[in-house]
C-alpha cells in the first residue's frame, strides 16, 4: 500500500476547512446535520426533477440553470443567516427553525410540481399533486415562455440566413 497518495491530505484538508465553516454557518449537532441533509437533498431532488422535465418539454436553457444555482446559493444562505440571527439574539434555534422550515417547505412545493412536469405523477399522492397546483400550473406557464421565446428566436435566426 503507499503512503504517498494525494488523496489523504486532499481529503483531509477539505473535511478540516468544511467542518468548522458548517458548524459556523449552520450549528452544531447531529440533528443540525440531519437537518441541512435533509434540506440539500431536496434542493438535489428539485434540481433533478426540474432538469429532467425542462429536457422532456424542451424548456431547458442553460441562462436559466445559471439563475437557478443563484437561486440554490441563497437557498442554502438563508438557514445560515437564521442562526446566525439566534446566535447574534442568543434564540434557541428559533429563526434557523423557522427560515429552514419555511424555505424548505417551498422547495419542496418547486419539487413536487417538478417531478409531475418530468411525467413522473404516479409517485405523488393526490393530496400532494392539490397542494401544489398553482406551482405547477406557474412551471407549466414559464415553460411555454421559454420555448415560445426559444422558437421565436430560432425563426428570426433562419429569417436572416
Amino acid at each position: 500500500m503507499r503512503n504517498n497518495s494525494i488523496a489523504f491530505p486532499l481529503f483531509g484538508t477539505a473535511g478540516g476547512s468544511f467542518i468548522p465553516v458548517f458548524h459556523f454557518l449552520y450549528g452544531e449537532g447531529p440533528i443540525r446535520l440531519a437537518i441541512m441533509v435533509f434540506y440539500l437533498g431536496l434542493i438535489g431532488m428539485d434540481w433533478i426533477a426540474g432538469y429532467r422535465a425542462a429536457k422532456i418539454d424542451g424548456s431547458y436553457a442553460s441562462e436559466y440553470g445559471i439563475n437557478g444555482a443563484f437561486r440554490t446559493a441563497f437557498l442554502l444562505l438563508m438557514p445560515a443567516i437564521g442562526h446566525l440571527v439566534d446566535v447574534i439574539l442568543s434564540m434557541p434555534d428559533i429563526a434557523f427553525g423557522f427560515l429552514t422550515i419555511a424555505f424548505a417547505s417551498h422547495i419542496w412545493k418547486s419539487m413536487t410540481a417538478n417531478v409531475i412536469r418530468a411525467g413522473w405523477g404516479k409517485w405523488v399522492p393526490e393530496w400532494a399533486m392539490v397542494r401544489v397546483s398553482d406551482e405547477l400550473d406557474h412551471k407549466v406557464a414559464r415553460a411555454r415562455e421559454r420555448i415560445k421565446r426559444k422558437t421565436d428566436m430560432l425563426n428570426d435566426e433562419d429569417k436572416g440566413a
